[in-house]
């Protein structure tokens, strides 16, 4: 066998292996390119504030939260929102009391602090309340937890491997060579229905080549971070040990020990932003008590989590309000800005809006690729089931002429 049809044979088969995974994926990251937004217009009694009036602060809202709902402790806050909009946070059980809530995530009134409603996020399947978070982890996960997410990100390997096969394959064989290599880049018209399947299988997935090899990188990245990308990206460049590692090499903090709350974190924060000359203002905190400190993001609302080059991060520790690192565009080495890049290319807000458009336009490509790609299989494979049963059909009339003669 040549050297191309091998490769033919791996990419055939790959894609297939692949082609219900990329579909769900691709057809599932179009939605979620637009996930806040889906998720609001489709929620507005979550999403829409009722009480007129200033905000209440960081830690205000904790209260409040305590007040109504004394088995939940806050762990993460957006607290910076839109006018008209809800705070979004996240719960959990406080020691002590239910080990389930039944739900982890609420909504808060910005003026108020009250609940305006609660909801288990990712959780099965097509209310208005669970689509949109369900699709989200669906999307990475298949639903089918840390197993969905490492199968996932063996996908997102073959995917980008496989690039490299479907881009080596429409090379002419021949002279002349640019006007060969032309034609495989366009769509036939008029043209038969099969001719027009695999020149838009092949031209489109020569077009936006460079954009899907970027969404299996990144997919890789996000699925599988600790198991593959850090350790290939490391073995290339310097890198700064993730906030995870460095954490566990912490003296474990003590349970009882003095906290000091959102409010003066952010107010730190801010003050290392404004050290630094950053543009971004604070917009959300996660109590990291488990390690004994307070994170807090930079970013405007919480439906723009990684425009540009990532979102700054400031990890302070809970007690004394040290700045335990920071990381920030720039901040760290190169390897740390490229790992820092995966999530505002996966999901398109490098770019904002515009790039969010092209992530959605570039999951619905995905499936068509992966459904045009089993077409074409699909009737070769028919095809060649038809020669072999003709010559079959030939062998037996063959033989029976001869043994009637």
């Amino acid at each position: 066998m040549s050297l191309r049809g091998a490769l033919v044979r791996l990419h055939r088969w790959a894609g297939l292996a692949m082609a219900a995974f990329l579909t769900l994926a691709g057809l599932t990251g179009a939605v979620i390119a637009f996930q806040g937004e889906l998720d609001a217009w489709l929620n507005p009694s979550l999403y829409r504030a009722r009480d007129p009036g200033p905000a209440l602060s960081p830690d205000a809202l904790v209260a409040r939260l305590a007040q109504q709902e004394p088995r939940a402790e806050l762990t993460y806050l957006s607290f910076r929102v839109p006018p008209g909009m809800s705070v979004p946070a996240f719960v959990r059980p406080r020691a002590g009391t239910t080990p389930d809530l039944g739900f982890d995530q609420v909504f808060l009134d910005p003026a108020s602090g009250t609940i305006l409603g609660t909801r288990r996020w990712g959780a099965c399947c097509f209310a208005a309340d669970r689509v949109v978070p369900f699709l989200y982890r669906f999307h990475y996960t298949l639903a089918a937890g840390n197993t969905g997410e490492i199968f996932m990100g063996v996908v997102a390997i073959l995917w980008a491997l496989d690039c490299f096969v479907g881009l080596s394959l429409p090379f002419p064989r021949g002279r002349p060579f640019l006007l060969k290599w032309r034609t495989a880049w366009t769509i036939k018209h008029p043209a038969a229905a099969q001719r027009r399947v695999l020149d838009l299988h092949r031209a489109g997935a020569l077009w936006l080549w460079l954009l899907l090899l970027l969404m299996g990188v990144s997919g890789v990245a996000l699925a599988l971070p600790d198991q593959v990308f850090r350790p290939l990206l490391g073995a290339l460049t310097p890198l700064t040990p993730s906030p995870y590692a460095q954490a566990a090499t912490r003296p474990h903090p003590a349970p009882d020990r003095p906290r000091i709350g959102f409010d003066r974190a952010i107010e730190l924060a801010a003050a290392v932003a404004r050290a630094r000359g950053w543009a971004a203002r604070p917009g959300a905190v996660f109590d990291a008590s488990a390690a004994g400190a307070l994170v807090v993001y930079f970013f405007e609302t919480p439906f723009d989590r990684g425009r540009g080059l990532g979102t700054p991060v400031v990890y302070l520790d809970d007690s004394s309000g040290e700045v335990l690192r920071v990381d920030a565009p720039g901040a760290g080495t190169t390897g740390d800005d490229v790992l820092r890049l995966q999530f505002p290319l996966h999901s398109g807000q490098v770019a904002g809006t515009p790039g969010r458009i092209v992530v959605a336009v570039l999951g619905m490509t995905t499936a068509m690729l992966s459904v045009t790609g089993v077409l074409i299989w699909w009737v070769k494979r028919r095809a060649q089931r038809r020669v072999v049963r003709d010559r079959r059909t030939l062998v037996r009339e063959s033989r029976r002429v001869v043994s009637e003669g």
